[in-house]
């Protein structure tokens, strides 16, 4: 009897990249890794606040811009190369992003189908955003624009066809 999944099960999956079944074994090695990056983001946001709280007392507000900038520029580096970065590394060395599959074919056909519509997802959303950040919505019927939206959707589907089809694995 195969039991719905939770929309936490859903997100968790989904953020993590595992397809297939979320078992027991997976789902804690994930909320250790996720623990784990959550306490190391809460001491960085700790630590990092009362270094720029230190900088702008001894500043006296002067370069309250540049501060900000910086401390949003040092952040954004943190959570994207720091965080993603151990989350990805670590998920890979425990093999929790390996499918093990009894049909290879089909599952690359499914592949195949599922990047197409990640790409096409991918490009109408980035064209619907682009569209709403432009000057009165000049850029929605722009061939350049298409193109580039076309060109976008395409490599982003390409790509998350080889990673996943990369995390394929044949039970023999």
């Amino acid at each position: 009897m195969k039991t719905k999944e939770t929309l936490a099960i859903k997100l968790l999956k989904r953020f993590y990249g595992v397809q297939g079944v979320l078992d027991e074994y997976r789902r804690n090695e994930i909320y250790k890794i996720g623990n784990i990056g959550f306490i190391v983001m809460f001491y960085y946001a700790l630590i990092s606040n009362f270094i720029v709280l230190l900088v702008f007392s001894l500043d006296n507000h002067r370069h309250t811009e540049d501060i900000l900038m910086w401390y949003i520029i040092a952040n954004m580096i943190f959570l994207i190369w720091g965080i993603c970065g151990y989350v990805l590394i670590t998920t890979r060395r425990r093999h929790l992003l390996e499918n093990e599959v009894q049909d290879i074919e089909t599952q690359k056909k499914h592949l195949k189908y599922l990047a197409i519509r990640q790409g096409i997802f991918f490009g109408v959303f980035t064209h619907i955003l682009n569209t709403f950040m432009s000057r009165g919505f000049s850029d929605f019927f722009s061939v350049r624009a298409m193109f580039g939206v076309c060109f976008a959707g395409a490599m982003f589907g390409s790509m998350m066809y080889l990673f996943q089809r990369m995390n394929l694995k044949k039970v023999q």
